[in-house]
């Protein structure tokens, strides 16, 4: 019986090569579709959505793509790179720096830097690193 459908030895070395690449890169597409989907969610628990749980998926998709577009940096420090970076925005919504009010007050700034500051954001930062860890150490 002939088979329908194969696949050419180039491509499956290629996968096979490149197989954290990829799964980063689906990860990280479906991270952003979700992370852009909490902003516009409405229902059930709509309040902790909005303003949390977009905190753990960012924390994961820059760890994502830090680890995606640096290839050879460890992992981990993927990871605490995404941690500070979004951690250091966090401070800086706090301060209430004027060039970053005023750049927020657009909405694709707004759903990238955050608009306002909150403590409780730090925990969900670490859980999102926590995800990070997970998945990257799986992959790797």
């Amino acid at each position: 019986m002939k088979r329908l459908l194969t696949i050419p030895p180039r491509v499956v070395t290629l996968l096979q090569d490149n197989h954290a690449r990829i799964l980063k890169a689906i990860m990280m597409t479906l991270v952003l579709i979700t992370a852009l989907y909490t902003k516009q969610y409405r229902g059930e628990y709509e309040a902790i959505i909005h303003n949390h749980i977009g905190g753990i998926l960012y924390v994961f998709f820059f760890s994502l793509l830090f680890s995606f577009v640096f290839p050879h940096v460890k992992w981990y420090y993927a990871v605490l790179i995404a941690l500070g970076v979004t951690c250091i925005l966090e401070v800086i919504q706090y301060l209430e720096i004027p060039f970053m009010v005023q750049l927020t007050e657009h909405r694709a700034f707004a759903l990238v830097f955050g608009h306002s500051y909150d403590p409780v954001d730090f925990i969900y930062y670490t859980i999102g690193a926590v995800f990070s860890v997970v998945f990257l150490k799986m992959v790797e």
